[in-house]
Parts: structure tokens; C-alpha cells; sequence
């Protein structure tokens, strides 16, 4: 099945419903044919039965599906692509929510040698630079995922080349590209390495290796990409470049901002808001177990080392 199309858009709404997995969301999909069938006549789900009679989805599930896709689909009207992106940044923003709110005092990795390298002797400083060094991570792990969905959404497709993630086919191509977030995330053991699998597919017919960065600048690009990259800056497309590549379309990158603003404008989310609240709530969490100021921090000390 292609990523990212309708069915599979199916797919994805009917998951978000606890007890239905992946077999059943595909026969679902299987069942209701098309995005706009699914979108008017969900209703229709409490007829498909199986062959004893007995309903496949359940009333509770078809009700809630219906409120997922109230969340996810705010037009159906829309094109797949655009639907696509909506939902995976929508969902994104979900489920890092969740890692904020779920994150808890154990759930922070303090690391002793660095509180005392940095001389931290305020409690405060502690919590503040774990957490967010927590949810920092979190997040950046998380948008790996969800920017291939987003560029698959827009015209990729997923490659079996070893070392690359996702490939284009055009002009009677196969562009191979290994994607990375940013300009400056690769070491020189991960440049040489992609090396080798450019290496590998340069004597196969019609197969053009890339590196895609998914924003920043030329300019921004480490020296280490620079300088030992095969065929570098050809070999290169970074920010909008690789974008409006992908898509085949001048302007795109910018369109794909555009329809993330206006997405998060119609869900609001206060996550800075969150993040200062959860903050305080382990400070507050902290000084109950183990009180307050350098004190403390040698207390918890004792824990992690």
C-alpha cells in the first residue's frame, strides 16, 4: 500500500481509537473505500459485521471515531497532501503534550559530574536544565518522524536503497536521499559513511544520491559535510530547495508553513504556558522530598551516583 493516501489516512484515524489496531483499521478502510465515504457515513461502520453477525467496530468506537475525525479533518474537501500534514503536526503537537505532562522527577537524568561541573548550587537551576533538556530531546526524536511523514506526504516515497530514507522518481531518475533535520547533525564518521552508499549506487543506472537537510542554509552546513561530502555542494538540497524539490512545486516550503500556522491557529495549543507550569510543579515536588537549595542537591546527588 502507498504511504500516505487516503487509505492509510483512514488507517491513521481509526487507530487513534482505543481497541482498534492495525488489521482491523485496514479492513475499515477496506469497507468505507474512500476518505469522503468514511467522512459522511461513518455511521455506516455499525453494519459491518462479520460473517457470524457480530459487529466489527463497536458503537463507542464509531463514536469516538467520529470525534477524531472531527479533530484531524478540518475541510474534506481539502487535497490528501494537505489533510496529511495537518494531521501529523497536529498529532505531533498531541503527543509531546503528553510526554510534558507525563514527565516526572524520576524521569529526569541528572547527571552529577555535569551539576558539579557547572557549579549548580540552587535547586532550581537543577530541575530547570534537566527538564528541559528532557523535553528538548523528546521532541527533536519525535520530529524525525514526523518530518518524513510530512515529506512523504508531499511526494516521496520511501526507498529501499540502503542508506538513504526516501526517494523521487523523475525525468527517469530515482533521486536517493538520506534526509537530516539540520545543517550541522552529522558527525564526519556519519558524512564518511554516507559516502560509502553514495559510492555504492553511483554505478547503478539512474539512481542520483542527495543529502536533504530539512532547514536552514547553505551557509550554515558543517565543515564536515563541506569538506568530505562526495560532490559537494551538488550533492546537496537544504530548507526550501529540498522542499519545493520534493514536491515539484516553486513556493512549496512556504505553503507547508502556511498551512501549519493556520492548523494551530484553528487547535491552539499554550505549550510554553504548560512547560512553565510543569516546571514549577517538580520544583514544588523537589523541595517535598528533599528540601531546598545545595543541601538538596547533595541529597539527590547520592541517588544517581
Amino acid at each position: 500500500m502507498e504511504k500516505y493516501n487516503e487509505d492509510e489516512f483512514i488507517m491513521f484515524i481509526c487507530q487513534k481509537v482505543k481497541g482498534i489496531g492495525e488489521k482491523t483499521a485496514i479492513r475499515i478502510s477496506g469497507y468505507m473505500e474512500d476518505l469522503k465515504n468514511f467522512y459522511y457515513n461513518t455511521g455506516r461502520l455499525s453494519n459491518f459485521k462479520t460473517d457470524s453477525g457480530r459487529q466489527v467496530v463497536k458503537n463507542e468506537q464509531i463514536e469516538k471515531i467520529k470525534k477524531v475525525i472531527n479533530k484531524y479533518i478540518s475541510d474534506i474537501t481539502k487535497d490528501i497532501k494537505k489533510l496529511w500534514i495537518e494531521a501529523l503536526v497536529l498529532d505531533f503537537v498531541e503527543r509531546n503534550l503528553e510526554e510534558l505532562r507525563n514527565t516526572t522527577l524520576d524521569s529526569l537524568l541528572i547527571n552529577p559530574f555535569l551539576v558539579k561541573a557547572f557549579g549548580f548550587d540552587d535547586h532550581r537551576e537543577v530541575v530547570t536544565f534537566y527538564f528541559y533538556q528532557k523535553i528538548t530531546r523528546s521532541i527533536v526524536t519525535s520530529w524525525g518522524f514526523t518530518v518524513e511523514g510530512l515529506l512523504l506526504s508531499s511526494g516521496a516515497k520511501l526507498t529501499e536503497m540502503p542508506g538513504f530514507d526516501i526517494k523521487i522518481h523523475r525525468n527517469q531518475k530515482n533521486y536517493q536521499i538520506q534526509i537530516k533535520s539540520s545543517p550541522n547533525t552529522m558527525s564526519i564518521e556519519q558524512v564518511r559513511q554516507l559516502n560509502t552508499h553514495i559510492k555504492n549506487i553511483r554505478n547503478k543506472i539512474k539512481n542520483i544520491p542527495i543529502l536533504g537537510m530539512t532547514y536552514g542554509t547553505k551557509r550554515q552546513i558543517n565543515n564536515q559535510i563541506q569538506s568530505t561530502l562526495i560532490n559537494y555542494p551538488n550533492s546537496v538540497l537544504i530548507g526550501r530547495e529540498l522542499w519545493n524539490f520534493i514536491a515539484d512545486e516553486n513556493g512549496y516550503c512556504q505553503k507547508v508553513l502556511n498551512w501549519i500556522d493556520i492548523t494551530m491557529q484553528s487547535n491552539p495549543t499554550q505549550f510554553s504556558d504548560e512547560l512553565e507550569e510543569k516546571k514549577e510543579s517538580l520544583i514544588q515536588d523537589w523541595e517535598q522530598n528533599w528540601g531546598k537549595g545545595r543541601e538538596s542537591i547533595e541529597i539527590v546527588l547520592d541517588n544517581f551516583i
